[in-house]
């Protein structure tokens, strides 16, 4: 395994925009970094879960993953265009949705139903572990270093969202628009 290709793809697939660090920057500009971090804890350890099952998974069904890969993509994307429109289409209320933070388990569930993160880890298993590494030792030890940077980029989403967060408010519908326009081009860039 060529250790500069594994974490080139790791670094690069993490840092660029997806679901979760798109959603962890705009709860940090609402919040900050201190007040989101209900939401940002539960998206870490719904990254770190879904790693884990992924290895596992990845392993036990190393010979089908390119069967099931298609069905990913397409739910993916679904998903994706989904919360495009959530960011994108933003009412406002008496009580401004702004108020609401959220929690924990709406953090975890969003990641473990995250596409991006999902065929993330299958490639990570299927492409730079799995057909190099053999022992539990090492395949473990990729997968906590891929979980581990995955982690490091989610917290620079949301630090660069807590940040800047009196720039993005003054321009908040120029700001939901290019989160949808990211969250759409994530939606495409599965089937490229």
């Amino acid at each position: 395994m060529s250790i500069a290709a594994f974490l080139s793809y790791v670094i690069i697939t993490s840092i660029t925009p997806g679901p979760s660090n798109i959603l962890m920057m705009n709860e940090a500009r609402r919040f900050g970094f201190a007040g989101s971090w209900r939401f940002i804890s539960g998206i870490l350890a719904g990254f770190a879960v879904l790693g884990i099952m992924g290895g596992v998974f990845t392993a036990g069904l190393y010979n089908f993953i390119p069967f099931v890969e298609p069905y990913f993509k397409i739910a993916g994307a679904a998903y994706l265009l989904y919360l495009a429109w959530q960011v994108g289409v933003h009412k406002s209320s008496e009580k401004d949705s702004s108020d609401v933070q959220s929690s924990f388990l709406s953090g975890f569930i969003i990641q473990i139903l995250n596409v991006k993160s999902i065929l993330f880890f299958l490639t990570v298993m299927s492409v730079f572990i799995l057909p190099f590494n053999h022992s539990l030792k090492s395949i473990a030890f990729y997968l906590t270093l891929a979980i581990f940077l995955g982690w490091l980029a989610l917290l620079l989403w949301s630090g660069f969202g807590s940040i800047f967060k009196n720039f993005f408010a003054k321009h908040d519908k120029s700001f939901r628009v290019i989160m949808s326009f990211l969250l759409i081009y994530s939606a495409v860039t599965i089937f490229l």
